[in-house]
């Protein structure tokens, strides 16, 4: 029998990383379990087994990697398994499916032992019908390889004036150098419509003014009015809601979306076009107002390209902050709810200067949620308040006071301590324990003053 499997697990929130190690006693059953295991379903995901490569520069060095694309969607892992190991042994293959649709992209990678194998595959696949439709198999080229990063030509624009066609758009930007295709996105605009500002004038009658507090008192009954004022207040306002009411004939021809493509035939013409272009303004007309409107213009992107850099800038600019506050923030608990930031401040100002203090409060209530944070402009001054502060009365509550964690840190160190405890558990060592698992000899929860 083979040993139990290990899964691989993040160091700080134990969270599986999708991966695991088999260990077998002989190469046969290993065999075995790959021949017969692989692509099946494990907890409703279709699980990849592939032999264990201990040098990671096989596996970074691309050799043997090819990629895949214009795939059917209804082909999975196993087919393409099927179709590419008439030509030699794969170490691995894979059909990208998206994360939460779980549907193919539309395109795969397979990985031989050899780049001979890798090559014959290529030879005899590419442009070949599979399930209908013709793919395109070629050697695997990393991101940050490939030559459309360096050399891109395409350019996407927004913020175009909806009166620009396609010929005034290449009109602008023919002088930056000679364009392949331009494009405009088509389409139904959506419409929000705008609030109209309601304005009521009210008349004054002779004799109005001189009647005083008296003259409150009809618009307060409201029942005396009589039957001839009234058509004489609500003609005016008839006559404001009928333009209005009239319906907008529709069209149904395709509208310009005010974004558009810009393909250069050189690189040197696309990337001018971005530096003297972005930012340009243009006057133009909208709903019979006269607006000025500065284009946007850049690379063009895939959608999960940038959605990849959206996600490492916010990442770089959460680990700036995380930086930034490392030894000067701490966190505050065990808080009388009538404490605010404003005392506790004062609190904590002896031990040095103070940047900010909060009480977190509850969003719904507005009550205190018994803790906070306090953040010193130095690491001495933040070492000092944990130092002193800690244990101090505030309001009658004796508060706790550390050095602010990440979540994630904090959970980590939780989980190790509670593993080292279940050693000794349920009590550390040569600790004797009472009969409801507490410790004896020591006041209860470990305050001061508690019940024996």
């Amino acid at each position: 029998p083979a040993p139990p499997p290990r899964v691989c697990r993040d160091a700080v929130p134990r969270r599986s990383l999708g991966y695991a190690y088999v260990n077998y006693h002989n190469a046969a059953d290993a065999e075995r379990a790959l021949d017969s295991m692989n692509f099946t379903d494990i907890k409703g995901k279709a699980c990849r087994i592939m032999w264990s490569q201990r040098d990671p520069s096989v596996r970074r060095s691309g050799v043997g990697n090819i990629f895949v694309k214009n795939l059917q969607e209804n082909i999975d892992n196993k087919q393409l398994y099927d179709t590419f190991s008439l030509f030699g042994n794969i170490l691995s293959c894979k059909v990208v499916c998206d994360k939460e649709t779980g549907l193919s992209k539309g395109y795969g990678y397979v990985h031989y032992e050899t780049n001979e194998a890798a090559a014959n595959a290529i030879e005899k696949l590419d442009g070949m019908l599979i399930d209908g439709k013709e793919v395109q198999v070629g050697m695997f080229v990393r991101r940050d390889t490939r030559p459309d990063q360096a050399s891109w030509t395409n350019c996407f624009v927004k913020n175009i004036p909806y009166e620009w066609d396609e010929a005034r758009l290449r009109q602008e930007f023919e002088p930056f150098g000679e364009i392949a295709s331009v494009s405009i996105s088509m389409g139904k605009r959506k419409v929000f419509p705008k609030k109209k500002k309601v304005v009521v004038v009210v008349e004054k009658k002779e004799g109005e003014e001189e009647q005083g507090d008296d003259a409150a008192a009809p618009a307060e009954e409201g029942a005396e009015t009589t039957e001839e004022e009234k058509p004489a207040e609500e003609e005016p306002a008839k006559e404001e809601e009928e333009p209005a009411a009239e319906p907008k004939e529709e069209s149904n021809e395709p509208e310009s979306l005010g974004f558009g493509f810009i393909n250069f035939v050189e690189h040197e013409s696309a990337a001018k076009a971005v530096e003297e272009m972005n930012e340009k303004e243009f006057e133009t007309t909208e709903d019979g107002e006269a607006i000025t409107k500065a284009l946007f213009v850049g690379r063009a992107q895939k959608k999960a390209e940038r959605e990849r850099e959206l996600r490492q800038k916010y990442e770089s600019e959460k680990m700036e902050r995380i930086a930034k506050f490392q030894g000067v923030n701490l966190y505050v608990k065990n808080l009388e709810d009538s404490v605010t930031d404003d005392v506790l401040r004062d609190e904590f100002s002896a031990m040095g200067t103070i940047t900010s203090a909060r009480v977190m409060k509850d969003l719904k209530s507005g009550v205190s949620r018994g803790f906070g944070f306090v953040c010193y402009s130095s690491p001495e001054d933040a070492t000092r308040a944990v130092n002193e502060m800690n244990g101090k009365l505030i309001a009658g509550k004796p508060i706790f006071v550390a050095l602010a964690q990440r979540r994630d840190v904090r959970r980590a160190q939780l989980e190790a301590q509670h593993n080292q405890g279940r050693g000794n558990a349920p009590g550390q060592p040569g600790m004797m324990r009472g009969p409801m698992g507490g410790p004896m000899g020591g006041p209860m929860g470990g305050y001061p003053g508690g019940p024996g």
